[in-house]
């Protein structure tokens, strides 16, 4: 699994750097974790993992420590347009208390095109792409429920790391791709993948998987 999801990700990020915005320009996708307290699994695995080249990580604290409000680091992003720069923000333990004074930040940075996901949070705004309570049975909460800085923990964290950018940011914009087969070569990879997505849609007609309704989870 963890193979395959890194070759997953290299193959995907082919095709993202000849598309527009911030990751086009870089070469990277951005991800900030907006949370309570930083995770020192999630900045070990930003370092560490076989992808980290090409993913962005930063660490912005939710709350003032009097007010319990969104903390200045917080309102300095969203005011100078930090937030809109980033390809997926993944919080955690946010409320009310945060989300209303950055609401206005966040939409804007939703509306430029940036994914929103949380877990174990409260009052979260309608445009997030996911939200969940964290003791759901899925990837999200399973890697992130699992994760520490050594070990198959660590590895958690790395894959996490990867399905947010896959799922927040890359399996969105390969929908607007054409892709059957795929064999390409990327920093010394040669892959050789299926790209077979429920939420891929192929618009060939030569191609095998053409049209969503043949498109099967695996």
């Amino acid at each position: 699994m963890h193979k395959t999801t890194y070759f997953l990700f290299l193959s995907a990020l082919f095709f993202l750097v000849f598309t527009p915005g911030a990751l086009a320009e870089e070469n990277k996708i951005n991800i900030t974790y907006i949370a309570f307290s930083p995770s020192d699994a999630l900045e070990l695995a930003s370092q560490k993992n076989p992808c980290s080249e090409f993913i962005e990580y930063t660490y912005i604290p939710a709350y003032n420590s009097t007010t319990y409000e969104a903390s200045d680091e917080l309102l300095a992003a969203g005011k100078s347009g930090f937030l809109e720069t980033q390809d997926v923000i993944f919080c955690q333990m946010l409320g009310k208390s945060v989300y209303v004074s950055m609401n206005e930040s966040f939409k804007a940075a939703f509306d430029s095109g940036t994914s929103f996901l949380a877990i174990q949070s409260s009052d979260t705004p309608s445009y997030f792409a996911y939200d969940s309570n964290g003791s759901v049975d899925d990837p999200i909460c399973n890697y992130y429920n699992n994760m520490s800085t050594e070990g198959d923990g660590l590895n958690n964290a790395e894959d996490l790391l990867i399905y947010l950018a896959t799922e927040g940011r890359v399996l969105g914009l390969l929908t607007s791709f054409n892709i059957c087969e795929n064999s390409i070569i990327l920093q010394g990879f040669e892959i050789t993948s299926k790209m077979d997505f429920s939420q891929f849609c192929c618009l060939n007609k030569d191609c095998p998987d053409y049209g969503m309704e043949n498109q099967e989870k695996k």
